[in-house]
């Protein structure tokens, strides 16, 4: 009989075992197998942990209405320990759309992550939405090849009930 982990929230002092795992984390996913230095990927874990990173919002203007928004995160590590933003909604009221705003938010964005010291913005959006997705297009995304998965908590999925 194997033994049951045990599950717990991570807290300053756990830095270097959770940097101990994205550094194999990465060694995995590598195609090269290189990893940055361990010492780096303690910083990087400390620094994470440290500015309580997480739900931000940037809000566009308009004569001094607000009249767009972005919530985001910035998550870590991403690739070789650079951090990511992942856009979780882009949003613009409809009687400023077509006037750059959305444009405008996401160039904000990408020199707000580039200022932190981050590599890349990952998002999604419905495969149905053909007017996002020519948009993020337009602005130079890559389209990734990925599978997206939910879980829906509000049932029994994952031991809710």
């Amino acid at each position: 009989m194997h033994e049951q982990p045990t599950i717990r929230l991570a807290d300053l002092p756990d830095a270097p075992a959770i940097a101990a795992l994205v550094c194999a984390l990465e060694r995995h996913y590598a195609p090269d197998g290189e990893v940055a230095p361990l010492t780096d990927a303690i910083a990087m874990v400390e620094a994470s942990m440290t500015s309580q990173e997480g739900t931000r919002y940037a809000l566009a203007f308009m004569e001094g209405e607000p009249v767009g928004l972005t919530c985001f995160a910035i998550l870590r590590p991403g690739f070789s320990l650079t951090g990511l933003v992942f856009l979780k909604e882009l949003f613009v009221e409809k009687h400023a759309r077509g006037q750059a705003v959305g444009e405008a938010l996401m160039v904000w964005l990408a020199a707000h992550a580039r200022s932190l010291g981050l590599t890349r913005i990952d998002l999604t959006t419905d495969s149905g939405n053909a007017e996002a997705r020519a948009f993020y297009e337009r602005l130079g995304a890559d389209r990734a090849d990925k599978v997206f998965y939910r879980f829906s908590l509000s049932g029994s999925t994952l031991t809710g009930a």
